[in-house]
């Protein structure tokens, strides 16, 4: 009858859900990170991402080899950390390491993969070595002005405009009235200045300050930032 019938199908629900999260238990980090990159980079096929993208992608990944056969469900905050720590490169790529874990939780939570974020505080325990970068393109400028609106593109378009490394924005004066920036953080290779305010960013400029305030136009923590512009810029198909 229908009671029997709703009954089995109730079991064999049942049984499929305990298979499933049997399954996903078993999951390694190789594993999850093969799913995340079909998720992220072929599923929909009417985003297009960069070549140079999904090859930051690989490189950070090959980067955690030493977890790669590790149960995903299993790893936890210091198997991360360690990883970071471990890696001789420099700065760069280790945010790229940084980044991935950021999405791989990301996607893992999603699909029920793991108890709890263990990336979330995951950090870089190095100086930042990247004293000059790579700039970007005359046509990767002309994506980055036709998104200003976009809180943390916004705020990639000052600093391309001021020269200022992102840990020196909590650290610098901006005075509105004489339109300059004052400070920075002095290396061996920096030191202490005084750099107008050029007038294509300075709306930006006073709207930042109105909104997190003076001291605070980054508009949250260094490491955040990070996470959140490698996104971005993956996103845009610029690569960093």
């Amino acid at each position: 009858d229908s009671k029997l019938i709703q009954s089995i199908l109730a079991d064999y629900n049942l049984t499929k859900a305990a298979d499933d999260k049997l399954e996903a238990a078993k999951k390694t980090f190789s594993d999850v990170y093969e799913d995340f990159f079909q998720w992220k980079y072929e599923r929909d096929q009417s985003r297009k991402f960069s070549e140079s993208s999904k090859n930051s992608t690989r490189a950070a990944y090959k980067n955690c080899s030493a977890i790669h056969d590790k149960v995903f469900a299993d790893l936890r905050h210091q198997d991360l950390q360690n990883i970071v720590d471990a890696c001789p490169l420099k700065h760069a790529s280790k945010e790229l390491i940084v980044s991935l874990m950021h999405q791989m939780y990301a996607y893992a939570e999603i699909y029920e993969l793991c108890d709890k974020d263990y990336s979330a505080h995951v950090k870089i325990n190095t100086e930042d070595d990247d004293e000059h970068g790579v700039p970007f393109t005359d046509e990767e400028m002309k994506l980055l002005w036709k998104n200003k609106e976009n809180d943390i593109i916004q705020m990639l378009l000052i600093m391309c405009y001021s020269g200022f490394r992102i840990t020196e924005y909590s650290k610098i004066t901006i005075d509105l009235k004489k339109k300059s920036f004052h400070g920075g953080i002095k290396t061996r290779s920096s030191k202490i200045r005084t750099v107008p305010i050029y007038s294509g960013i300075y709306d930006m400029v006073v709207y930042r300050c109105e909104k997190y305030g003076i001291k605070n136009i980054l508009g949250c923590q260094t490491q955040k930032f990070r996470k959140d512009m490698t996104a971005i810029l993956s996103d845009f198909g610029i690569a960093i």
